[in-house]
């Protein structure tokens, strides 16, 4: 990048932790001792990228990316949504965006035990019966074959706080009576799923799965090292996971033994049915490259920055050096087996980032989803069967299109809510409360409504930008 652009880099971050990054972000904004580009997820500054510019943290950049960004003005151009996302509410485009070349494969879901199945002679599960069928088969009729009860059917791995985060992310079950847990929507029309009357029913079936003794207990402290160990003890029969992390792991841990794997599709109501949501990714990943007021020169940044859009720039980012981490066959770039079969035991993702940047301000390609995460037969039918969605009711990127004074107001409400609502859903999913009605108007009284209308707004404005 240096070589190609004559622009040299000097890279600051603080530790991988997420609490330490959003410490030192918050320093170097309250000190304004900032650097010159900052990558970020704009949409959690306070006030939303439309109030980093307003307190001139950031540049707008649509009188500098025409004379300076051409590669980055083509994709736009050429892609009026990626525009419209990476736009603040008032048309002003605030920084070079991590995108995903589309189609963006399904890379996360259900994923069973393979060789249960078989053993049990169960086929994969459809519908929200066949599961509850199936995963009272894994507790009673011993399919690690240990001779003890000590199956936990049902559980979850994924880096969020709670059991509601993970369903708030991926929609699985819920999805099956057409909501989510948290905002969507249905023909234009915003919801809160926790309010919608069929939410009581997606919680009636988690209650009913967690009084049978089907929900794996672990779940309420998301402890991961403990989940992905039971795991690979052969204790748990049926979770939700990330194709490589989870499911391209535990069969690389396992190989050699009968441990199988299927990412099943994601449950409906009736058989033939196809799930309303699971899933659901954008071409803008919400990170993006800001150029700060710091900045002295502005041309040499947009310059250096653009040059990851260009043909050059995305081999290099997504690929890396050829003959060392890519080589060219029949037209297409393949990783090389040090990435693939990395002879020091790294896994791919370690090994190419040795090489390559793989995430950040450049358009992520296709095949590093491809030949990273889907190396296996079990991860291609995966992706495939967790793609078998429609997610016509998602809300889109909307956060995006709030005003900062909207953004503020949301906060207020929803740090409430959100505390009382993670409290009162494991309440609900263990059966230790079972008032539904007083739950939604505990919600109404927290002012659900309120922001209902305020993410209306701005969804009718992310449709109506062009």
């Amino acid at each position: 990048m240096e070589k190609s652009t004559g622009v040299k880099f000097v890279f600051k971050h603080p530790p991988l932790a997420t609490s330490a990054a959003q410490d030192q972000f918050n320093l170097m904004i309250a000190s304004r001792q900032l650097t010159d580009i900052i990558e970020w997820g704009w949409d959690g500054y306070p006030g939303g990228p439309e109030k980093a510019i307003i307190d001139k943290v950031i540049v707008p950049l649509n009188d500098y990316i025409p004379k300076y960004a051409p590669n980055l003005k083509r994709l736009l151009d050429k892609n009026p949504q990626i525009k419209r996302m990476v736009s603040s509410i008032s048309g002003k485009i605030y920084g070079f965006p991590a995108l995903k070349e589309t189609p963006i494969d399904a890379y996360y879901g259900p994923q069973v035990r393979r060789d249960w199945l078989e053993k049990l002679k169960i086929a994969p599960p459809e519908t929200v019966d066949e599961w509850y069928k199936m995963l009272k088969a894994f507790k009673t009729r011993d399919p690690n074959g240990n001779g003890k009860a000590d199956e936990r059917p049902f559980s979850m791995l994924r880096g969020a706080a709670n059991p509601r985060a993970v369903f708030d992310y991926c929609s699985f079950l819920v999805g099956a009576w057409g909501i989510k847990t948290d905002f969507f929507q249905v023909n234009g029309r915003v919801k809160y799923g926790a309010i919608e009357p069929q939410f009581k029913e997606f919680m009636n079936t988690l209650a009913k799965w967690w009084k049978d003794g089907l929900i794996d207990p672990d779940i309420l402290t998301m402890n991961q090292q403990t989940i992905q160990a039971n795991v690979l003890s052969d204790k748990i029969g049926a979770y939700l996971g990330i194709i490589s992390g989870h499911m391209g792991a535990f069969l690389a841990a396992k190989k050699g033994t009968d441990f199988d794997l299927i990412g099943v599709k994601y449950p409906v109501l009736k058989k033939g049915e196809i799930a309303r949501i699971g899933q659901n990714e954008y071409p803008f990943t919400g990170r993006a490259a800001a150029i700060t007021t710091s900045c002295k020169n502005i041309e040499a940044a947009c310059r250096a920055l653009d040059w990851a859009y260009s043909k050059d720039g995305y081999m290099a980012f997504n690929f890396g050096v050829k003959g060392k981490s890519y080589m060219i066959k029949n037209g297409r770039p393949i990783y090389t087996d040090e990435i693939l079969y990395n002879p020091q035991g790294l896994g791919p993702k370690q090994a190419l980032a040795k090489y390559a940047l793989i995430y950040g301000p450049f358009v992520q390609s296709r095949e590093y989803t491809l030949q990273i995460n889907l190396q296996l037969t079990q991860q291609k039918e995966a992706s495939k069967n967790w793609g078998m969605v429609k997610n016509d009711i998602a809300l889109g990127p909307v956060s995006l299109f709030l005003t900062p004074e909207e953004t503020k107001e949301i906060a207020n409400i929803m740090n409430t809510i959100n505390t009382y609502y993670d409290e009162m859903f494991l309440k609900m999913m263990t059966g230790k409360y079972n008032n539904y009605d007083a739950f939604v108007k505990t919600l109404k009284k927290m002012k659900i409504e309120e922001a209902i209308k305020i993410y209306q707004n701005a969804y009718n404005r992310y449709m109506q930008r062009k």
